[in-house]
């Protein structure tokens, strides 16, 4: 375990101040208070007064799992709590393991054993006597501190000067924080910037001096800072460097630390070149310290007088030792009587307390590195040597300091003392400040004391502020949440001080444990249970067992004593192991914790929260003296958890969790480190961490990997010693390399023996160098080759390269645990040989290799496979072999009754066609040792199946760069369209490499902020973060583009327009991700004026040519016209082109007229002058002659196959009607002309077809109207609108379309003019030809009148159906009126009812049999089942409708093909008489 304190001995005045000092009082120490308890410094413990079990919260029967809470106080997520059963309890390390992937995304858990599991507690009260150590609640909070630290380093500078800062100065009657007013001061630039830009009153605000202040304020502050603090800052200037060299140099170098990444896998290596080559910038920082003093024995890292101590001397003041005798002490007084010092200098003596008779226990190292570069600065006490110049004569004249008692001549000192100064006087050390923090001792107790301190100062801290209960007639106790929240606010005020006691870190070795043990309870079946805290560690899956020592702490379990608000803060385990606490009674502890993979998330905060003790001491998380509320972590993006643990329950903390906590009363815990088979990767890189920090380890990683291979020659630790060995040898024989380069002739030496830890350590980093060292003769000490160059500075060639093992053996050694592990693959690369090499394996060959694998002792996980295969064989071959039965027999069946070959599938075949049927049958198939044919159609059926999921396994394992690969094997698996797995892990895959090129693409161009945006979203679904420098990048331009909306937005949205101002917006855009539609509405704003400007003037130039059609379009000025509404402000010569557009709609509007549309608006007249030119595109054209009376296509005989007729039809469709269209819908044929006429170009209503027995067309009888939409206007008044439009300033469209209108009528009317005014010889025509013309001329959309008059009057002459001839026309208007109802309409007024002399067939006739035909498309027959040549929706025919034989209802023209499928013998249609 890692202690919960850093030593005793370290008190700065941070512990030592209290509330007054911000209350404006005496910056004095106020006395602790001593409880009565009396101190016991001799190794007999009295017997205490027993602790009574039953004045304790104990272990609750949990009836029921209680959910977490859902609101904490600081709104944290709570860490899952786990139940498991009586049977899952039973293997700690296996349960933990099952619950370990979890566990690590949260980095602590709850444990609640069963019920049954209910150890007894096992200490002996009576005899147990512990020390606490001392807690100022807020000093522990970094911020806090870090005030603190500065008012002491003030305090002593302003002494030193002669001037005693008893009191903080007061503004407006109240305390001025210094510390603030220095940050915010430091912050805005410094002192003469502040007093240049006068900030001091915004300092003010910002300090919460707000509302009715002094009128003064700036010039209080100003005085304030320039009398207190600028002093103090100049003096920073010189002093700060030249101390932290010093440190630096007592340290053997600067702490730098290497920036590692915290990926940890049990693959993981480090580069052995990376951590080695000449000599660092930290040897040459401490060269030139060297070079200055001329002394290198400021390089000695002793001589700090703070230096920490080990934990466990202070732990226990019980079991000290006596005392040396007087000779020393003596010795010690009269060279203090030869110092010119205000004061004695101390000499404590540091004893180590004793162990368990027997034990070999070896202490819990302390935090701090214990460098041997100088054997004698180790024996020097602080104040023998001046800490200048090195030298320790001239004892008079050396002045101590009064804060660490070092040594200084006076005439050393720049500037020198002349004398022994009247005050108290601190060294450059000293007022700079070190950052150094650490608990105070506290008394001595056992627990029936403590519990009843604890009692006392919770009962008095709540009273008077918890209501009374109304049913207890008492105060309420106070709610673990309540508690909470109030020690969180003790935390972080820096006004109210609060002191608590924590006996932490206590050794069970030497007080006792709370569980059983063998020694004392050998009977106790708790005693050898593995979650026992005794046991645990060195169970047979924890890898802790191969440390040959016990380690206290890790290996032994130490124990914690807490009270309300005792606190044990920020830190992770030693060697980022695992850990275990039980409490075994007591009130709630609770724990904080963060997930390992957040350790670099949670060390970034802390170093932003407090950046000055971290400038101070870079390692200052390894010294358990800090906390920071789990809040200000969360609000840096820190995971951070909660849980509460009770009486009888374990939290697990996992590798590299940082975690943190509080007591919420008295309580008793115990805890201890292990460490599974996983941690190996996790614990190789802690020792690298700590290198990097030159911490010293607790164990050498080394050792352990090299005592497991010599101890354990089981697989099952070969599997993870293997890898772990791989690496060791690969980095170590990496580095003997390097070091044989650079140094060809260095001597070698073989040690043969086992040294003490202290003789394999390196003297500049601290690491354990067990497999070996770089020595040198001048010196005793050792570094590791990574340091080879910081040992001395003699030549290379004097090293000494010593090695624990040589090359070879290191070799021999990682070969057989590789080949022990190797056993289980080399099975397995014999059942694969088998399955591969043998297309046919034999029953016999898998039952032999079953065999085989029984007598490893391994669990193979084939090997389960294969027994399962072959007890399963016999079933499957029955299995499928009744499946192939019943397809034979099915087949055969379907072969006698059909005489074909197909075969639908049975039940049995769907079934096994299922994606996971088929592929269980195919995995199966290739373990089984049989063949069947079967097995080839299983095969056969999933090929593409198995040849997916096989590259899309061995991609998803070794996953590549190339998107084209994993593309493929996507598109692969959709083409497939059945459901794998392996679909979704490849398109997360291609989606994070797709993410990612997309991004450095969309960077390499121009990217829109909405696609920024989307991208941002993407890659935090995908898991991308800051951290990520894509990532990053992608955020700032995020952050640009969304300002760069705002300045458009706001301004697009004023009332007058800046357009130098957008212009300027617009060219930034083209370096700045926006949004598009921003882009677009400025692009908009400016190109719109732009163009608009353009556009007018280019329009007002084109007015002026001769020929109309050059001068601009109109649709164009319009279409500039109406953009100009959105401007705020048009254009100068906007009003002349529109007084020139009205001139246009002028001209329209007559054109509307002349169709008959005034009310219509002005666009309807360019689609209807496109519908007038292409419906005159058919009636005038010249290539439709007259013809005999024809049949529609679809009316006709359907053609043989090989009749010529066939291909004719299809080619050419002969056109009906006026309209001189093919045929379409419902069409009617004329009795006199025979021309088939479309319904809806005659708009003939349907009841009126199925009423009217005969048919006469308009052609033939001008007495029956044609209704038209619009008027039909005369050519000529065409051809004057036309010469109108020479005048136009602008060029409409419709002028087009008018020229070819006109053009296309004056042909037709030329051509025409044969039969008007046709020649002497010309030939008579015939009433058809007359009738064909009059079609076309009524058919089309514009009144040829001469001509339309002299077709009409010959049409009547030669074939008379109206008693009178045809008046003459002159227009022809639109006939459109409101729908008529089916009252007013009658058969008077329908066109059909006129006299005719050949009545039309009877409903009888023809009849359609719909009543039985369901609701759907059917086909027309004749009686002989010859198509009619048309398909009736049951939509547009009525079921009850007789269809007489000259009306043909045409939906779809049917080929001889289609005939033959859609033909049924049940359509009912008959055809009694046939003209044709």
């Amino acid at each position: 375990m890692v202690p919960e304190y850093a030593p005793s001995t370290v008190t700065t005045a941070a512990s030592r101040l209290r509330s007054k000092a911000q209350n404006g009082h005496a910056l004095m120490p106020i006395p602790l208070t001593n409880y009565g308890i009396p101190s016991v410094t001799s190794r007999q413990r009295p017997r205490a007064l027993p602790l009574e079990l039953d004045t304790v919260e104990g272990r609750q029967n949990i009836s029921h799992k209680p959910p977490p809470k859902k609101e904490r106080v600081l709104g944290l997520q709570e860490a899952p709590t786990y139940y498991p059963s009586e049977d899952e309890f039973k293997d700690p390390f296996k349960y933990i393991a099952s619950i370990a992937n979890e566990g690590k995304e949260y980095g602590i858990i709850k444990v609640v054993p069963p019920d049954s599991w209910r150890p007894e507690f096992a200490l002996d009260t009576e005899r147990f006597w512990f020390k606490t150590r001392r807690q100022e609640l807020n000093s522990m909070e970094g911020g806090t501190r870090a005030n603190l630290n500065f008012l002491d380093q003030l305090h002593k500078f302003h002494k030193q000067r002669g001037v005693t800062l008893n009191k903080l100065p007061s503004v407006d009657r109240r305390p001025l924080d210094l510390y603030h007013l220095k940050k915010s001061v430091d912050m805005r630039g410094g002192f003469e910037v502040v007093c240049k830009k006068k900030q001091w009153a915004e300092i003010g605000r910002e300090l919460g001096y707000s509302g009715k202040i002094m009128t003064s304020l700036s010039s209080s502050l100003k005085n304030s800072y320039q009398k207190y603090v600028l002093p103090y800052e100049k003096y920073l200037i010189n002093a700060k460097p030249l101390v932290q060299q010093q440190i630096a140099a007592e340290q053997g170098g600067p702490i730098m630390p290497v920036k590692r990444s915290r990926t940890v896998s049990s693959s993981s290596s480090t580069e052995p070149h990376s951590r080695m080559g000449s000599a660092s910038p930290q040897t040459d920082n401490v060269a030139q310290l060297v070079q200055i003093n001329d002394l290198k024995r400021l390089a000695s890292p002793d001589r700090d007088c703070h230096s920490q101590v080990k934990s466990e001397q202070d732990s226990d003041d019980v079991v000290m030792l006596d005392s040396p005798s007087g000779d020393s002490s003596a010795a010690d007084e009269s060279t203090d009587e030869r110092r010119s010092s205000k004061r004695l200098r101390k000499s404590p003596e540091a004893v180590q307390p004793p162990t368990v008779a027997g034990s070999n226990m070896v202490l819990h190292r302390d935090i701090g590195a214990v460098k041997r570069i100088n054997h004698q600065a180790q024996l020097r006490k602080p104040g023998e040597n001046c800490e200048v110049c090195g030298r320790g004569d001239d004892a008079l004249n050396m002045l101590l300091c009064d804060g660490c008692d070092a040594g200084y001549h006076m005439s050393c000192l720049r500037p020198q003392l002349k004398g022994i100064p009247d005050y108290d006087w601190y060294c450059d050390k000293c007022l700079v400040g070190t950052g150094e923090f650490g608990f105070e001792d506290g008394q001595v107790y056992n627990l029936r004391q403590f519990q009843e301190k604890a009692k006392n100062f919770k009962d008095h801290y709540y009273s008077g502020k918890m209501s009374v209960d109304p049913k207890m007639k008492k105060p309420r106790e106070a709610s673990e949440d309540e508690v909470e929240a109030e020690f969180w606010r003790l935390v972080e005020d820096v006004n109210d001080t609060v002191e608590v006691e924590y006996g932490a870190d206590i050794h069970s070795t030497i007080h006792g444990s709370g569980f059983p043990t063998i020694e004392r309870n050998p009977l106790d079946p708790y005693s050898t249970n593995p979650w026992n805290l005794n046991i645990m560690p060195l169970h047979e899956k924890s890898l802790l067992r191969y440390i040959k020592t016990d380690v206290s702490g890790m290996t032994v379990p130490w124990l914690y004593v807490g009270m309300i608000f005792s606190t044990f803060c920020w830190h992770s385990e030693d060697h980022y192991t695992y850990s275990a606490n039980y409490q075994h009674f007591g009130a709630t502890k609770t724990w904080y914790g963060i997930p390992g993979a957040d350790s670099d998330k949670f060390e970034e905060a802390m170093r932003k929260a407090v950046p000055e003790l971290f400038e101070q001491q870079p390692d200052l998380l390894f010294q358990l003296v800090t906390m920071l509320s789990p809040k200000r972590l969360i609000e840096e993006g820190v995971s951070c958890y909660a849980i509460d643990q009770r009486p009888g329950e374990f939290v697990i903390t996992f590798p590299q969790a940082y975690h943190a906590g509080f007591n919420h009363g008295f309580n008793f815990n115990e805890a201890v480190n292990f460490a599974p088979a996983d941690w190996e990767p996790y614990g190789k890189f802690g020792v690298e961490t700590y290198q990097d920090y030159r911490k010293l380890p607790v164990f050498s990683h080394d050792e352990l990997l090299l005592t497991a291979a010599a101890r354990d020659n089981s697989i099952e630790t070969a599997s993870w010693l293997g890898p772990a060995l791989a690496t060791m040898q690969e980095q170590e024989m990496a580095m003997r390399d390097h070091i044989r380069h650079l140094c060809p002739n260095i001597k070698e030496e073989y040690l043969r023996v086992d040294l003490p830890d202290a003789e394999i350590q390196c003297a500049y980093c601290n690491t354990y160098c067990y497999l070996s060292q770089i020595l040198c003769p001048c010196t005793p000490n050792i570094v590791c080759l990574n340091h080879y160059d910081e040992l001395c500075d003699c030549d290379r060639s004097k090293r000494i390269l010593r090695v624990r093992l040589k090359d070879e053996e290191v070799a021999s050694i990682v070969s057989k645990v590789r080949d022990r592990a190797h056993k289980p693959t080399e099975w397995h690369e014999k059942y694969e040989r088998l399955m591969a090499d043998s297309e046919k394996p034999t029953l016999r060959a898998l039952r032999s290799l079953l065999t085989e694998s029984e007598k490893i002792p391994y669990a193979l996980p084939e090997a389960e496979q294969l027994r399962k295969t072959v007890e399963a064989a016999n079933k499957w071959v029955e299995e499928v072999q009744n499946i192939l039965a019943r397809k034979q027999q099915h087949r055969r069946r379907h072969d006698r009754h059909s005489g074909r070959g197909s075969v639908k599938p049975n039940e049995t075949e769907s079934e096994f066609r299922k994606p996971e049927d088929i592929f269980k049958l195919l995995d199966e198939v290739e373990k089984l040792p049989f063949y069947t044919s079967e097995i080839d159609l299983l095969k056969e059926r999933v090929e593409q199946m198995n040849d997916f999921t096989k590259r899309a396994d061995h991609l998803l394992t070794n996953p590549v760069e190339n998107m084209d690969e994993y593309i493929a094997l996507i598109e692969t698996g959709i083409a497939l369209k059945l459901d794998f797995p392996q679909i979704a892990a490849l398109e997360n895959c291609y989606a994070k490499l797709q993410w990612k090129e997309t991004v450095n693409d969309a960077l390499k161009t121009y990217i829109y902020l909405q696609d920024l945006g989307a991208l941002l979203v993407e890659g935090s679904k995908l898991g991308f973060d800051d951290t990520e420098p894509v990532f990053k990048k992608l955020l700032k331009a995020k952050v640009h583009g969304d300002t760069w909306e705002r300045d458009v937005n706001k301004l697009l949205e004023s009332e007058k327009l800046d357009y130098d101002h957008l212009e300027n917006l617009y060219d930034e855009a083209t370096t700045t991700s926006v949004t598009k539609e921003t882009y677009d509405a400025l692009e908009k704003v400016l190109l719109k004026h732009k163009e608009a400007n353009e556009a007018i003037a280019s329009f007002l130039e084109q007015a002026s040519r001769e020929n109309v059609r050059d001068r601009a379009p109109y649709r164009e000025v319009r279409r500039v016209m109406d953009s100009l509404k959105d401007l705020p402000i048009k254009p100068s010569r906007a009003g002349e082109l529109e007084k020139q557009a009205k001139v246009v709609d002028e001209w329209l509007r007559k054109g509307k007229k002349l169709f008959g549309k005034s009310n219509a608006p002005l666009h309807i007249l360019r689609s209807h002058l496109d519908s007038v030119e292409k419906r005159n595109h058919y009636c005038f054209s010249l290539n439709d002659e007259p013809r005999a009376p024809a049949e529609p296509a679809s009316h006709e005989p359907t053609p043989e196959p090989d009749n010529e007729s066939r291909s004719k039809t299809e080619s050419h469709r002969e056109v009906f009607c006026i309209c001189r269209l093919p045929e379409s819908g419902i069409m009617i044929e004329c009795e006199l002309c025979h021309e088939w006429y479309h319904n809806r170009c005659l708009k003939i209503p349907r009841g009126t077809i199925k009423d009217a027995d005969c048919y006469t067309c308009p052609i033939c009888d001008y007495r029956v109207r044609i209704y038209r939409d619009s008027d039909r206007p005369k050519l000529e008044d065409l051809e004057q609108w036309e010469q109108d439009a020479a005048t136009l300033p602008l060029c409409p469209d419709e002028l087009n379309i008018l020229h070819k209108i006109n053009v296309t009528a004056r042909e037709f009317r030329n051509f025409l003019q044969q039969f008007v005014n046709p020649a002497s010889d010309s030939p008579s025509v015939d009433i058809n030809t007359m009738r064909f013309y009059l079609r076309k001329l009524e058919g089309g959309d514009i009144l040829l009148v001469n001509e339309t008059n002299f077709f009409r009057t010959e049409t009547h002459r030669l074939a008379p159906v109206a008693p009178d001839p045809p008046p003459m026309t002159e227009s022809s208007l639109s006939t459109r009126k409101p729908r008529a109802t089916k009252r007013d309409t009658s058969a008077t007024n329908s066109p059909m009812a006129t006299p005719f002399t050949t009545p039309m067939p009877t409903s009888e006739d023809v009849k359609l049999g719909f009543n039985d035909i369901p609701d759907a498309p059917m086909t027309l027959v004749h009686k002989d089942r010859s198509p009619v040549g048309v398909e009736l929706s049951p939509m547009l025919v009525d079921r009850s409708m007789a269809v007489p034989t000259n009306i043909l209802l045409a939906q779809r023209i049917l080929t001889p093909a289609y005939y033959q499928d859609d033909i049924d013998m049940n359509d009912t249609i008959n055809v009694i008489n046939d003209r044709s």
